[in-house]
């Protein structure tokens, strides 16, 4: 029975050397049990549940199919009993997962990508190259004389500037030449019709409205009043406007407190007027002021002025009023209304006469034709009268 064993123990190893590389292990030889003798069986059957289990825990069975394996054990000897506890004890295997499959790999589109770089790089350069040469054959000449001329027209622009400044600066020096000889413009000047007034009652005759006389003329007059009254005294402010108030009493209406106002500051302001405080008192009471009027002196006329005078009198005076009329005014009438006449006759469409015409027509015609010899005559026989080349 040793023998047997040890005989049959390498037939059973190699099968299982060999399983791993098919499919479906080979068939082995079964050894069939002893009945007569229980314990060489028992320790037969004990090594061929150590053998199975080491078969069944080792790598390359551990994959294999279930059903392979309960085939192949069925196959070696074991009853289904001892299989099911065989395989419990195994551990839990984990799902068959399926090889993977990948496609196969794509030819490198390397080559083409090169290719399209430089077919857009060859686009590039060949656009850049057509738009420099454009550039420089039509847009470069005409931005250049644009520049050009706009610089020229800058520098035109800046002589004119200058030749202006220069011209306004000759124009002041020669107008500041030519006004010294002017008459310098009175700025207190009186107008002419209250100039030669000498009192309140010479203005009320020219007019009687205050705001309507001037503010100098009205203090002036009012002064040479109050100095008539009393005794050549120079008025305080208040006696100035008193009289003045006596002659116009509209003056006191709230409407005459602007004119008052005026009349304050043309008084206070204008330098023809000149106000004296009365006494010297150490207290601190206000004092009147008396106020007294200067006469404007008379500026020295100028070359100017003396050269108008001087033309302005050897100028004959035209006389007042209407022209007499003479008989060579109606005459030369006569003839601008006869010119007239025929002017408008002129430029009217032609109208053939009729066969009958009126009295009224027949008679303007006798007078026209007669007029016209009358003219036609004179300038025959008129001597030729010597004429002046004139220049306007």
């Amino acid at each position: 029975m040793a023998g047997e064993e040890g005989s049959s123990t390498p037939s059973t190893s190699k099968p299982e050397a060999a399983e791993p590389t098919t499919t479906q292990p080979p068939p082995a030889e079964v050894v069939p049990p002893q009945t007569s003798q229980f314990g060489p069986v028992t320790e037969d059957r004990s090594e061929l549940l150590s053998r199975a289990r080491g078969f069944l825990t080792s790598p390359q069975i551990y994959a294999q199919d279930l059903h392979a394996k309960r085939r192949f054990l069925t196959e070696k000897g074991l009853r289904d009993t001892e299989i099911d506890t065989l395989l419990r004890e195994l551990p839990q295997q984990a799902p068959i997962v399926p090889p993977r499959t990948y496609p196969p790999v794509p030819p490198s589109a390397l080559p083409n990508l090169i290719i399209g770089l430089l077919r857009v790089f060859s686009w590039v350069l060949g656009g850049s190259a057509a738009l420099i040469f454009l550039y420089h054959r039509f847009l470069l000449p005409r931005i250049a004389r644009t520049s050009i001329a706009r610089q020229s027209l800058k520098t035109h622009h800046l002589s004119l500037i200058r030749k202006l400044t220069t011209d306004l600066a000759v124009l002041k020096e020669a107008q500041s030449e030519s006004y010294s000889i002017l008459p310098r413009p009175e700025p207190f000047k009186e107008p002419e019709e209250f100039s030669t007034c000498t009192s309140i009652d010479a203005i009320l005759a020219i007019n009687s409205l205050p705001d309507k006389i001037p503010p100098i003329t009205l203090l002036r007059c009012a002064i040479a009043d109050f100095s008539k009254l009393h005794r050549e005294e120079n008025p305080s402010t208040e006696e100035l406007f008193q009289v003045m108030e006596a002659k116009f009493p509209s003056l006191t209406t709230p409407e005459g407190s602007a004119v008052e106002n005026n009349l304050w500051e043309t008084l206070t302001t204008c330098p023809l007027f000149e106000g004296k405080p009365e006494g010297n008192s150490s207290n601190d009471v206000p004092r009147q002021t008396h106020w007294t009027y200067n006469s404007p002196e008379i500026p020295a006329p100028t070359p100017l002025k003396d050269s108008l005078q001087a033309l302005s009198a050897a100028m004959p005076k035209l006389p007042k009023g209407p022209l007499p009329s003479s008989a060579v005014q109606n005459t030369l009438q006569t003839l601008s209304n006869l010119t007239g006449y025929i002017s408008t006759q002129v430029y009217l469409p032609y109208r053939p006469p009729g066969h009958s015409l009126g009295p009224a027509e027949d008679e303007m015609r006798r007078e026209i034709r007669a007029l016209k010899g009358l003219v036609l005559n004179r300038r025959s026989f008129m001597p030729s009268l010597p004429r002046t080349n004139t220049y306007s």
